[in-house]
């Protein structure tokens, strides 16, 4: 059952644009709080002449009784923000008769609107919030920063469970400012929020409690602040956006303080990070990590975790939380259980990794990599040191068109023509490429193709390609055995099972969309056994595959007398 401030949001949106509810309705509500609390005398506000609201903003300031609530008048003011629309003067008589926990809840009124909305994607979710707070209980919080702060969704939360703490907060974007300056205001919190770049902005390791959900999807910038006195270096990472936000985190901590930073999983994986989580843990910077799904959040990031950094630490606390999660709700991750889970150490959710096995793990931070069965393989070697791997052609749409599709000599293979475990080189389609191009790529019998990207690991193996010359798309990777005393349909028979399936998956890399890491790929293990065992394999499979065959010749033999049964009994 939507409550009063529901029904009021959507009874006005009919009116308006939603966006411009949102921010005058958070007005009103700010300016009849802050009038109840006796900060400004009674004035009766109007919304629908811009000359009028001026003059009531006026006169509020002058009677203002607090110097932080005068700060935040000013600033609407000198913003002229657009809070004039026909209508809204109905709206504010409805605040007016609302109570002060339902005023407050109009900051939050997010959670009300479309999950597309822009709005959505400059809050903190609340669950989280307060899975924060409640992992740093017990601890001092006299002190608390969040980094990107947004619309102040994270400091509202921190106000409430710690209402005599110093709040502080930088954030980029001057109306999130004056969001958070009116909500903290509202909650008469010790507060300070900071209009800024936080890249450009020096960190001052003062804070017992530092919070950061960066805005994702951020272009590297060619400046980054280097933190000369700070304990994380920004030399490794003038270009990774990503570990920039958790560096200038980690040095606005305190010697006792506590970070906490939302990281996606390609920032705690890729290969090219890897000196930057070194620093972190050759220095004994992490204390936990959190992984969750993509799910657990209103808008899409993709996989990612909370990295709890600390000082001090000779192993890191992996949780998988990813079974705490809930695809719909309020609340979608279980956050007494989270706690619960890694206050007693549940084995099934917890692992407790020495570094030693994280440097092993060529620095991989999230959990779900110390979660992964443990596959052994005999006789073990590197892919790499036995077979070359390559990705096909990449070309955008434009670039296709350019290559005359339908009229060049080199047949064109994507992911949609990889059905059986024998590549099939029919019905391709052709293109044209300049010839010292094309060799690059060019398809040899005996090759293995992967599907590069997506959740399912489709494999074929190259055993004839009827004179064509075939050219694998960027979607597609390619094994090509170089060494004479491995079989390429062993490997292949070897890729296609239960052990190598496993293996597979463990290089695919990305929080949103899976791709076949190269890297990963190149140092996985196989086994390279004698090539007489490798031959009786290859014979068994070859057999079985020809009973297969067989098998489905008669499945489609049976199919079509199904078809035609009708006809059979009665029209013969």
């Amino acid at each position: 059952m939507l409550n009063k401030v529901e029904l009021i949001y959507r009874s006005n949106r009919t009116k308006n644009e939603a966006g411009t509810v949102h921010r005058y309705m958070k007005l009103q509500s700010y300016l009849i709080y802050i009038q109840r609390q006796g900060k400004i005398k009674d004035i009766q506000f109007h919304f629908e002449d811009y000359k009028v609201f001026e003059e009531k903003m006026k006169e509020a300031i002058e009677s203002c009784q607090s110097i932080v609530t005068k700060e935040v008048l000013v600033s609407i003011l000198n913003n002229k923000l657009n809070y004039i629309r026909d209508s809204a003067n109905d709206t504010y008589k409805q605040l007016l008769e609302c109570e002060d926990e339902e005023l407050l809840e109009v900051f939050k009124i997010e959670t009300i609107m479309d999950r597309s909305s822009m709005y959505c994607e400059c809050i903190t979710e609340d669950y989280l919030s307060e899975l924060v707070m409640k992992l740093n209980e017990g601890r001092s919080n006299k002190k608390i920063i969040d980094l990107c702060s947004g619309q102040g969704r994270f400091l509202s939360v921190a106000a409430k469970s710690y209402p005599k703490s110093q709040m502080a907060g930088i954030e980029l974007l001057e109306l999130n400012v004056i969001d958070s300056k009116m909500i903290l205001d509202m909650m008469s919190s010790d507060s300070s929020i900071y209009c800024g770049n936080l890249l450009h902005t020096p960190c001052v390791p003062n804070y017992d409690l530092v919070f950061c959900d960066y805005p994702r999807g951020i272009v590297p910038c060619d400046y980054l602040c280097n933190d000369k006195d700070g304990i994380f270096s920004f030399d490794n990472i003038r270009r990774e956006t990503d570990w920039a936000f958790a560096g200038k985190a980690i040095n606005s901590m305190n010697e006792n303080g506590r970070v906490y930073v939302l990281m996606s999983a390609r920032a705690l994986n890729s290969s090219s990070e890897r000196r930057v989580r070194k620093q972190v843990i050759d220095n004994g910077l992490l204390e936990m990590s959190i992984s969750f799904s993509a799910d657990s959040r209103f808008y899409k990031v993709g996989e990612y975790s909370l990295l709890v950094f600390s000082k001090g630490n000779k192993t890191v606390k992996m949780v998988d939380a990813t079974s705490f999660c809930d695809r719909v709700g309020e609340n979608r991750i279980k956050v007494d259980e989270i706690v619960e889970a890694i206050n007693n150490n549940s084995s099934e959710y917890v692992k407790i990794i020495d570094n030693e096995t994280i440097i092993n793990n060529s620095y991989k931070l999230n959990s779900n990599t110390y979660f992964m069965e443990k596959i052994t393989v005999p006789h073990a070697k590197q892919l790499k040191t036995v077979a070359e791997t390559f990705r096909g052609v990449q070309y955008t749409s434009k670039q296709y068109t350019e290559l005359n599709p339908g009229e060049g000599k080199y047949d064109i293979l994507k992911i949609s023509d990889i059905n059986d475990d024998f590549l099939e080189c029919t019905d391709l389609a052709s293109i044209d490429m300049p010839e010292k191009k094309a060799g690059r790529y060019l398809l040899k019998e005996n090759d293995i193709i992967i599907v590069s990207k997506g959740y399912v690991l489709k494999i074929a193996y190259v055993k004839d390609l009827g004179g064509k010359q075939v050219i694998p798309t960027g979607n597609l990777s390619v094994i090509r055995v170089t060494d004479k005393k491995v079989s390429p349909l062993y490997l292949f028979i070897f890729l296609m099972s239960s052990k190598g399936q496993a293996l597979l998956d463990q290089c695919l890399v990305g929080s949103t969309i899976k791709s076949l890491s190269k890297k990963e790929l190149d140092e996985m293990y196989i086994p390279a056994i004698d090539l007489e065992t490798q031959k009786k394999i290859e014979d068994r499979y070859l057999l079985l595959q020809g009973r297969i065959e067989d098998l489905k010749d008669e499945l489609n033999e049976l199919k079509e007398k199904q078809n035609n049964i009708f006809e059979s009994e009665v029209e013969s």
